[in-house]
């Protein structure tokens, strides 16, 4: 079995093939710093459920089809739709969905990007 890798949809080109960015840390020996450097795979999507900003676990295929180097395991993080895994509550950027409901309750100001 190979590995998986944790990667992020960036288009879909093609019906059921998604191209997908996979990001790594590589270090400079010299400046002894990591930097961020990103690979970009097709990858063969048979459930047809994923959109572009997903965030996917995916496994080499024992055969390359073409450029189609790797097949989608699983969906980790679908757009829009952040859970902290720890609390198992939605989030939108650092905060969570029902603290800022409540706080806009408060206030009686509905933030624009929960309509």
């Amino acid at each position: 079995r190979s590995a998986l890798l944790f990667a992020k949809v960036i288009t879909s080109d093609l019906r059921d093939v998604m191209k997908v960015s996979i990001s790594k840390y590589v270090m400079d020996e010299r400046l002894t710093m990591y930097f961020k450097e990103s690979s970009q795979h097709y990858v063969i999507d048979t459930t047809n459920k994923c959109k572009e900003g997903d965030y996917v676990l995916i496994r080499e295929l024992p055969e390359k089809k073409g450029e189609i180097t790797h097949a989608i395991e699983k969906i980790i993080y679908e757009r829009g739709n952040l859970i902290d895994p720890l609390t198992g509550k939605k989030c939108a950027g650092h905060e969570y969905i029902d603290d800022i409901k409540r706080i806009s309750e408060l206030f009686g100001k509905k933030p624009s990007y929960l309509e």
